[in-house]
Parts: structure tokens; sequence; C-alpha cells
């Protein structure tokens, strides 16, 4: 059997030639990440991986949001609608910092930075309502800005229902309120501008929404998958 101690090894494995054992599998003698001097992201077993992995995954979601709503607040002529949209970006700036105060407590490392390319494609919904803003008005930019918030919505929706530590729970469920908060505003401001559910620009958007949330889901799954694999692998043995 191959002796994995030998620096050699542990080379090979550092640049991608050779598979670095995963956590739950076979320990490699001799082989650690802080042998490498590669920053270990768990320390407290394989759940806090998982859990740090999904905490980063939703710390990146409100990063997107934090973008799409400072372009939306840019865009909006109303000022009582600026100022209900900057209160509710100051939402998503405190579950920032909550995230990022649970992730730390585990011995985590927060990613606070938006998604890859969702993140992307969010600001560009946006923009392009913001931009439409100058024939649309406020309706425009509402239309764009609910079709983001929507997979906001859902997605902390589901993680509120999960099994969680106490601290963790607690989080997701104020902030699955707050979503739910921001998304039912959001419509009944374009009720009142007359483009709410069951007009064609009111079905347009939730049409839109469905399969541009649904694409954005499919996407950052997979960098949570990413993120809790590179994890495991750099856990120490």
């Amino acid at each position: 059997m191959t002796d994995t101690s030998s620096p050699q090894i542990a080379r090979r494995m550092t640049a991608g030639l050779l598979p670095v054992p995963f956590a739950g599998g076979p320990a490699m003698p001799g082989w650690s990440s802080a042998g490498l001097g590669i920053p270990s992201f768990d320390t407290a077993g394989g759940r806090d991986v998982a859990l740090i992995a999904e905490l980063n995954d939703l710390l990146q979601l409100d990063c997107d949001a934090v973008g799409a709503y400072t372009l939306a607040i840019a865009a909006l002529r109303d000022g009582g609608l600026r100022d209900r949209l900057t209160q509710y970006r100051e939402d998503h700036e405190r579950h920032i910092v909550d995230l990022i105060d649970l992730i730390r407590t585990r011995d985590g490392v927060p990613i606070r930075l938006p998604h890859f390319p969702t993140g992307l494609f969010k600001l560009l919904v946006q923009a392009g309502g913001s931009a439409g803003s100058l024939a649309g008005g406020d309706r425009a930019v509402l239309l764009a800005f609910v079709t983001n918030e929507g997979q906001a919505r859902d997605k902390y929706r589901r993680h509120a229902r999960g099994d969680h530590p106490a601290d963790v729970e607690a989080m997701l469920k104020r902030a699955a309120r707050d979503e739910e908060t921001h998304f039912e505003w959001a419509w009944d401001s374009l009720d009142r501008l007359g483009v709410g559910r069951g007009t064609l620009p009111g079905i347009a958007a939730e049409s839109f929404g469905f399969f541009h949330g649904a694409n954005a889901d499919i996407l950052e799954a997979a960098g949570k998958l990413g993120l809790d694999v590179l994890a495991r692998t750099l856990r120490r043995v």
C-alpha cells in the first residue's frame, strides 16, 4: 500500500493529481489538511460541515438581494416606495450579519459574495426593470423586483421548515417571515399600480419568476454541493 505520509504524495494531493479522502471514508495515515497548510472549513464533524454550506448558500442569497435592491431603489420615482424598499434592504443586511455569526460560531468561513452566475442574472433582471422604468415607471421596477423576491421567499421558506439547531431555526424563521412580507408588499404595490396578479403584466411576471427561480435554485444547489464537498475534502483526518 502506498505510504501517504510521503511529502511527494502530499504535494500531489494538493495539486489535484491524487484523490483526497472524503469525510466518512478511510483515513490515510500521516495526512491532514493542516499539515499541508490548507485551512480546514470544519472542526466539529460532518453535520456542521453540511450546515455551514447551507448557511453560506443563504448568505450568498442575501448578497444577491442587496445588489438587486440597490438597483431598484435607485430607479424608483415614488419616495414612499423607495423608503419601504430601503427598509427591506436593511432586513437582508441583518440576515447577512446573523448568518455570518452562525457560520463563525461553527468555525466556518463566511462567503460574503453573490452567487455566480445566478447573482449576476438577478442583477440583470432588475437592471432590465430599471431600464424599463423610463417607459413603464415604477411598475416596471417592481415587476422585475417581484420575480427576484419570489425565489428568495421560496428558498427561505424551504430552509425554515428543515431540522436545524435552535439558534439556526430561530434565525431562518425570522428571515422567512421577512421574505414573505417583502414579497406580499411588492404584489400589493403592483395591485395599486394596476399591474397586480391576474393582469397580463402580472401573469407574465409570475411565469417568468417561476422559471427564473427554478433555474436559480438548480444552479445554487450545485454551488452548495460544491461547498459541502470542498469542506468535507479539507476536513482534518
